[in-house]
C-alpha cells in the first residue's frame, strides 16, 4: 500500500531546506515538490520535523489533503490493476489542477495513442478561436455554451457532429479520470441534458451509376501520373468490397488469392478485431501484381509517409479522373458507396449481407454468437456482382511500361 511521507531536502544555493512528499509504492518512489523552503532555525534539534508553527500547519494540511486523496485513489482502484509512486503521485496531484478543459484535453492526448489525434487538435484550435482564448474551465462548459457553439458551426454540419462529439468523449474521460465513488471533481455534466447533433447525409448520394462507375474503369491516364495511380486504387477499392485507402496503405497479408487484414477504422472497439478475408476476383489480377510489395500487400506505403498522404493524393488524382470523365467531385470512398449501392440495387444481396462485405458491426449479435464465421457468402456474392459489372469480358488493363515501383 502507497504511503505518503514528509522529506526535508539538503540545503540549495539559498542555504534553505525544500520541503516535499514523498510518495512510496512497493519498490517505486516519487518526490512531490511542495515549493516550500525552511531555514536551519524553522526545523527540530534532528533536522527532520518543521517546528515554525505556520510553515508546520500548512505542511500538514497539505499532507492531509493527499492522504485523503491516496485512500480514495487506493479505495477506487481496489482489485485492479496496480499503479506506480510516479502514476500515483500524478493522479493525487492532478486533482488539484483539473479545472481547465483545454489543459486536461492536451494531457489526455499525449498520455493515449489516438488514432484521430489530429480531430480532437482541430476541434480545440476552432474552441480556441470562438472562446477568443485557449482556457475555458470546466464549471463554465454549460448547455447553454454547448448550443451556441453549436450555433457558431451551422455552415459546417460535419464539423458540428464531429467537434461537438469530441468535447463530450473529452469531457467524460475527465470525469472517468478524476471522479471517484468518494468525491466529484468536476461536478456539472451539461452532456446530459445537450444532445450532439447528428450528421444529416442524403442516403446514397455518394455512391456512382454503373456508367459512371464504368467510366473510370475504362479511364487510361499518363504512365506515372498520380490520376492514373487514383484511378487503379478507385477500382481495387469498388473490387475490394468497399476497401479503405489506409487499410490498403497498411495491410499486410495476401495468400492463395486471398487478403486478408483488419479494419483500421474499427478493429480496436470491435471484440473480433474487424478482421475480414477477401478473395481477389481475376479481373483486378494484374493491378494486384502491378502494386505487389515484399513486405506489405501493397507498395503504396514505399511511396507515400503516411495513409494520410497515400489518401490525399488519391484524392488529388481522382480529381483529374473526376474532369476527364465527367464526374464532378469525384473521391475515393465513392468507391465503397457504389460497391454497397451496386451489391444491394443491381444485385439484389441482402443489407445484412451487404452490411458484412462493408465490415460493419451488424445488428444480428445473438446469431453471430452462434454462427462460425464464414467470408465465403460475401465472397461469392463480390464476385457475382464483378461478374455482372464487368460482364464485357474486359480485364482491367495496365500501362505496359508502368512498373509496380512507379509514381
Amino acid at each position: 500500500m502507497a504511503t505518503i511521507t514528509i522529506e526535508i531536502g539538503k540545503k540549495n544555493k539559498k542555504r534553505l531546506h525544500p520541503v516535499s512528499f514523498l510518495i512510496c509504492e512497493g519498490r517505486t518512489k516519487k518526490r512531490i515538490p511542495m515549493g516550500i523552503n525552511v531555514a536551519d532555525s524553522e526545523l527540530t534539534t534532528n533536522g527532520k520535523r518543521v517546528k515554525e508553527p505556520e510553515k508546520a500547519k500548512m505542511i500538514e494540511q497539505k499532507r492531509r489533503e493527499l492522504q485523503e486523496r491516496l485512500d480514495a485513489l487506493q479505495l477506487d482502484v481496489l482489485g485492479g490493476s496496480t499503479m506506480d509512486a510516479t502514476e500515483i503521485a500524478e493522479r493525487i496531484v492532478a486533482k488539484e489542477e483539473v479545472t481547465d478543459f483545454f489543459t486536461f484535453a492536451e494531457d489526455w492526448l499525449r498520455r493515449n495513442d489516438v488514432k484521430g489525434a489530429k480531430n480532437y487538435v482541430t476541434m480545440l484550435n476552432s474552441l480556441e478561436s470562438y472562446l477568443g482564448k485557449r482556457r475555458l474551465p470546466f464549471k463554465m462548459i454549460t448547455y447553454k455554451l454547448l448550443e451556441d457553439y453549436e450555433q457558431h458551426l451551422k455552415d459546417k454540419p460535419r464539423a458540428q457532429s464531429l467537434y461537438l462529439g469530441l468535447m463530450r468523449h473529452l469531457y467524460r474521460e475527465a470525469m472517468r479520470r478524476y471522479n471517484t465513488d468518494y468525491e466529484t471533481v468536476i461536478q456539472n455534466d451539461p452532456f446530459q441534458r445537450y444532445r450532439v447533433p447528428k450528421q444529416q447525409m442524403k442516403k446514397g448520394v455518394r455512391a456512382l451509376t454503373l456508367k459512371q462507375l464504368l467510366a473510370i474503369y475504362r479511364y487510361k491516364g499518363e504512365p506515372y501520373s498520380r490520376a492514373q495511380l487514383a484511378r487503379d486504387c478507385f477500382v481495387l477499392s469498388f473490387c475490394l468490397m468497399g476497401m479503405n485507402s489506409v487499410d490498403m496503405y497498411s495491410a499486410k497479408t495476401l495468400t492463395r488469392g486471398v487478403l486478408k487484414y483488419n479494419r483500421t477504422k474499427t478493429k480496436d472497439r470491435r471484440s473480433d478485431d474487424a478482421y475480414i478475408e477477401v478473395k481477389v476476383h481475376p479481373v483486378i489480377a494484374r493491378l494486384i501484381k502491378k502494386y505487389r510489395d515484399t513486405d506489405r500487400v501493397f507498395t503504396f506505403h514505399r511511396r507515400y509517409g503516411s495513409p494520410e498522404d497515400f489518401n490525399r493524393a488519391i484524392n488529388v488524382g481522382l480529381k483529374a479522373v473526376g474532369e476527364a470523365v465527367g464526374i464532378d467531385g469525384l473521391q475515393f470512398y465513392q468507391a465503397r458507396h457504389t460497391f454497397a449501392t451496386l451489391s444491394r440495387n443491381l444485385m439484389h444481396f441482402s443489407k445484412g449481407d451487404v452490411d458484412e462485405a462493408l465490415n460493419h458491426v451488424g445488428s444480428y449479435d445473438i446469431a453471430d454468437i452462434y454462427i462460425q464465421k464464414d467470408f465465403s457468402v460475401i465472397n461469392d456474392n463480390n464476385f457475382k456482382l464483378l461478374d455482372k459489372v464487368f460482364s464485357s469480358g474486359e480485364k482491367i488493363q495496365t500501362h505496359p511500361d508502368q512498373s509496380a515501383t512507379s509514381q
